[in-house]
């Protein structure tokens, strides 16, 4: 939803292809596959837009303060060092995304964003070109997934939050989170989100304002080829 919301307010009225190429590198770590380059359409122009805003937000002094600060609470509180750093990176961003689920507009935007993934179109068969063929069909049903199972109030719970990111590093030796730890982590996102649910507008704002954005993509995010 952060990249969702960044990218309208950067482009206000961007059709639901540049969208889902604001997401789809989020979608694409999720199903844990590798995307190729993209270039020349809309859902690249998004995919482009992505990549300039993680750029402006983890160079964002909101951001890292953050980020070290809960790295530090986990470390702490008994937390493994890869799983710290991972869940504190990760869950930072998902209560950023809480704090974006009363906007409806943000909820639906990132709905149709999913949507044009996840359903069969143009913008869904651009999006698997760049996957691997070894790997289209896990793709292919890991993306349908994340789109039934889409629910922005679920960002807002710190304790599901921490049950996401057990489920994220399962299997990744250098960054799992054990079972034991996941309510660590859930009492650590307890304590800063009220932080974080104060400042959403403000870092979507700042992050929008410094996020480059192409010209060209720029105008195709104001035309919509229908």
């Amino acid at each position: 939803m952060g990249h969702v919301a960044v990218a309208e307010r950067r482009a206000p009225g961007s059709p639901p292809p540049f969208l889902a190429g604001a997401v789809l590198p989020d979608l694409a770590a999720m199903a844990r596959v590798r995307l190729a380059p993209a270039a020349g359409d809309l859902l690249a122009d998004g995919i482009a837009f992505h990549h300039a805003a993680d750029a402006a937000f983890h160079a964002s002094r909101w951001f890292n303060d953050h980020n070290r600060a809960l790295r530090d609470t986990l470390l702490r509180a008994g937390v493994d060092r890869g799983a710290a750093r991972a869940s504190a990176h990760a869950g930072l961003e998902m209560l950023l995304d809480g704090g974006l689920a009363d906007r409806p507009s943000v909820v639906r935007a990132t709905g149709a964003a999913i949507a044009e993934v996840s359903t069969p179109g143009a913008t869904r068969d651009a999006a698997e070109a760049l996957v691997p063929v070894i790997d289209r069909t896990r793709w292919s049903e890991r993306v349908e997934l994340i789109a039934r199972s889409f629910d922005a109030r679920a960002y807002v719970s710190p304790d599901e939050i921490a049950r996401r990111l057990h489920r994220m590093t399962s299997g990744r030796s250098r960054i799992e989170l054990p079972a034991a730890q996941v309510p660590f982590v859930a009492r650590a996102l307890a304590a800063l989100q009220p932080t974080v649910l104060a400042d959403a507008g403000a870092v979507v704002a700042d992050v929008a304002a410094v996020a480059r954005l192409t010209r060209a993509g720029a105008r195709r995010a104001h035309r919509h080829p229908e």
